[in-house]
């Protein structure tokens, strides 16, 4: 079982050059012509056009190269030769999305909404996608990558939902799953930041990325044995691409990618002595991180939690028995989106002074 990789076949590839030569210039504008009035006796000053051009050099070069032992090339079994072949176009195909990715995340802005949930996703794609309108990009020319993750809590979403079969058979052959405010969106494993953070949709324009091959050398079985001293009856699988891929402006390309709680912070009430009365504050908790509201739990049965309760943002006594000692105290934060962290402390408390 394979998955289908689609986000770099929407890359534009409008490049000026020849790959071949290393490199490739790609026209940028950041703003458009200027319209000035027009002064009939004496014309119109020239202006310096406002395109420059991004040189983008072919930085990606790899390639496989993988031993079939025991079979001269013309010798190696349909079955074996249409499992490797496959298991070759399949991790070239990987590659080259994983890398169209990864130029997208590491050349963008950050989405400021918060974490998905069935209730938001939807709106907080609509919001992206209205951000990247705003900032000129066409929704026509616009795709959303969304993850699996997400793509789940869209179909649980019933405004979503309820579109989710109104794609054009054209549409779906192309991979096209839905669409939200009438950009077309795409699914795909996007995998995670370099902090560890989840990504959960990608909103981008197509005339700000670019995919450039260089060329390829597509997979194919190459015997070993004629000409060498060291291989008999063996041969291998081979193949080669050269190639790049680049966004050339940062602000057609929104990333949300998960926040999240990352940790909790207690902070223990100095000064406790004697038995403690009652829902006596013994400790203050904080996050760090977090998507909506971040609720506290102290789990049952673990260290001393059980002579404690969460009161708010407070760890508090749970009746009037807790006397002179220590106690360790582990607390689990959760917030709005169901992520999790956890983070243990001790208490102390101090024998009554007489």
């Amino acid at each position: 079982m394979r998955p289908y990789f689609r986000i770099r076949s929407t890359f534009s590839r409008d490049y000026e050059g020849n790959p071949t030569a290393g490199a490739v210039k790609v026209p940028v504008r950041n703003m458009d012509v200027n319209v000035r009035d027009y002064d009939i006796k004496n014309g119109l000053a020239l202006e310096q056009s406002a395109t420059n051009y991004l040189n983008i050099p072919i930085n990606f070069n790899k390639g496989i190269n993988e031993l079939i032992d025991g079979y001269e090339a013309a010798a190696v079994p349909d079955n074996l030769m249409a499992q490797r072949m496959e298991s070759a176009a399949y991790s070239l195909a990987k590659t080259f999305e994983e890398d169209a990715i990864n130029a997208l995340v590491s050349n963008s802005t950050v989405s400021t909404q918060p974490d998905g949930t069935v209730d938001n996703i939807y709106m907080n794609i609509v919001k992206d996608i209205a951000q990247l309108a705003k900032r000129g990009v066409d929704k026509n020319r616009m795709y959303v990558a969304v993850s699996y993750a997400t793509e789940a809590l869209l179909l649980a979403n019933p405004v979503y939902a309820n579109t989710s079969s109104q794609i054009g058979a054209e549409l779906a052959r192309n991979g096209i799953v839905n669409r939200i405010n009438g950009v077309n969106i795409i699914t795909q494993d996007l995998g995670e930041t370099e902090d560890g953070q989840a990504i959960e949709y990608i909103v981008y324009g197509i005339d700000w990325t670019q995919a450039i091959d260089e060329w390829m050398v597509n997979p194919v079985v190459v015997d070993l044995t004629t000409g060498s001293s060291e291989y008999i009856g063996a041969s291998a699988l081979k193949g080669r691409m050269v190639y790049a891929d680049a966004v050339t402006d940062k602000n057609a390309v929104i990333v949300k990618a998960k926040v999240g709680v990352s940790a909790v912070e207690i902070t223990p009430v100095a000064g406790l002595s004697g038995t403690l009365a009652d829902s006596t504050k013994v400790a203050d908790l904080a996050s760090v991180g977090g998507s909506g509201t971040v609720t506290y739990a102290l789990p049952t049965g673990v260290a001393d939690n059980d002579k404690f309760e969460i009161s708010t943002n407070t760890v508090v006594t749970k009746d009037g028995t807790t006397g002179a000692g220590t106690y360790t105290i582990v607390v689990n934060a959760t917030d709005t989106a169901d992520n999790e962290a956890s983070a243990t402390a001790t208490i102390n408390v101090a024998e009554a002074s007489e």
